[in-house]
């Protein structure tokens, strides 16, 4: 089912408002090879909003009470020591970079135990409109990075901009394609993404149907609503019910590639135990598949 949303009350609509911009863009650096890329992507956004860019430097402190009886108390310190020199000579080398950007930047260190850092940095995000990180593909020895992406989705209540490793910017954001579920977190996904959804010069609404639903008229109403909701901020819309194909997040890579998708906009799902949280069956098939940019919100 495909609907064409009436364009002339989206472009009579286009007046400023709350979404209209992201005033302060984080992005997290770690001294990988994927900092370059990163910066790619966030200078990028930055420079389309105007926006000020904070570099977040994570770096991950031994624990002193794990190595102490191994090691001693003074071995573990110079570890704690050699671990601060290599950041503050990775932070030098990116300031360099930085200082070539043209939007207005700074860089923070953020440093603690393993156990910690997750929400030290969800923290810093919350004070920000948009996160960019890396989906997480690999595991340090030691730490696993996909903690600080799941305390960005879901401790800083802010959206996040996911990079697929090694994928520089193609180019502005021309095609975004939204998967829509009736939940707050797709919703929460939309709004963080109003501002890149309004970039764009063609955004698509799909939603997944089980290959045995057919026609779901509430799934259609679903969607004819949310269209209209994003009509009303100045998004003109083409909206489509897709039928399964192996899973949901298959079935939305599949129909980003088909029209040369740019972003791609999901809710965020998964739940807390005792403080961890795991990620939901399709934010974590996505993260781990996607070759397209993110952005998700919980």
């Amino acid at each position: 089912m495909k609907v064409d949303v009436p364009i002339t009350e989206a472009m009579n609509t286009r007046t400023s408002g709350h979404f209209d911009n992201y005033k302060n863009i984080t992005l997290q650096l770690d001294g990988s090879k994927e900092d370059e890329i990163l910066v790619a992507h966030a200078e990028i956004l930055a420079t389309a909003f105007g926006s000020h860019l904070t570099g977040l430097f994570t770096s991950i402190l031994p624990d002193i009470l794990l190595y102490a009886n191994d090691m001693g108390t003074a071995s573990s310190l110079d570890m704690v020591d050699q671990i601060r020199l290599r950041t503050t000579a990775a932070i030098e080398r990116l300031q360099s970079r930085f200082e070539r950007l043209s939007p207005l930047h700074e860089l923070r260190r953020v440093e603690d135990f393993a156990g910690w850092l997750p929400s030290l940095m969800a923290t810093e995000i919350r004070t920000s409109d948009l996160f960019i990180g890396t989906c997480p593909r690999e595991q340090e020895a030691g730490f696993d990075w996909k903690r600080l992406i799941e305390a960005a989705l879901f401790e800083s209540g802010r959206g996040v901009y996911l990079v697929p490793p090694a994928q520089p910017p193609r180019q502005a954001i021309r095609t975004a394609l939204v998967g829509w579920t009736d939940t707050k977190e797709a919703a929460r996904a939309v709004a963080e993404a109003m501002p890149l959804l309004r970039l764009a010069s063609r955004t698509k609404i799909v939603t997944v149907n089980e290959a045995d639903q057919g026609g779901n008229l509430d799934k259609n109403a679903d969607l004819a609503d949310i269209a209209t909701y994003l009509a009303r901020h100045g998004v003109e819309t083409v909206v489509e019910a897709l039928t399964l194909d192996q899973s949901v997040a298959n079935t939305l890579l599949r129909e980003a590639h088909r029209i040369s998708a740019d972003l791609l906009v999901v809710g965020a799902y998964g739940h807390s135990r005792l403080r961890e949280w795991i990620m939901g069956g399709t934010t974590a098939e996505l993260l781990e598949t996607t070759d397209i940019p993110l952005l998700m919100a919980h």
